[in-house]
């Protein structure tokens, strides 16, 4: 029997390419087994759009607008960093939050 021992907690295999990150995200499927913070999501965010899209566009919206400014300052965050940097830290971002976050 000690063979079987943890086979129910089996890892999925590391995600490798950003295609593969973006559309594990989104998979409606897969659920996180335990609550992934704002901080975290906008993480993701920031990374993707910065891969997407480039450098952040635009004025920083208010204060008072606090969704648009929170994902306005997440994509900031990444100005200057190339498509690839940005594609590799999402993939590695990714990977942390199904580990942390159990998502399966």
């Amino acid at each position: 029997m000690l063979p079987f021992v943890g086979s129910k907690t089996s890892k999925m295999s590391e995600i490798k390419s950003f295609e593969e990150a973006v559309k594990f995200i989104g998979d409606k499927e897969k659920k996180p087994k335990k609550t992934v913070p704002n901080d975290r999501k906008l993480a993701l965010y920031g990374l993707y759009k910065q891969a997407t899209v480039g450098d952040v566009e635009g004025s920083q919206p208010w204060s008072i607008q606090m969704e648009a400014r929170a994902k306005w300052d997440a994509w900031a965050a990444h100005k200057g960093k190339s498509k690839e940097e940005a594609q590799e830290a999402y993939v590695k971002e990714v990977n942390s939050q199904i580990k942390d976050f159990e998502i399966a």
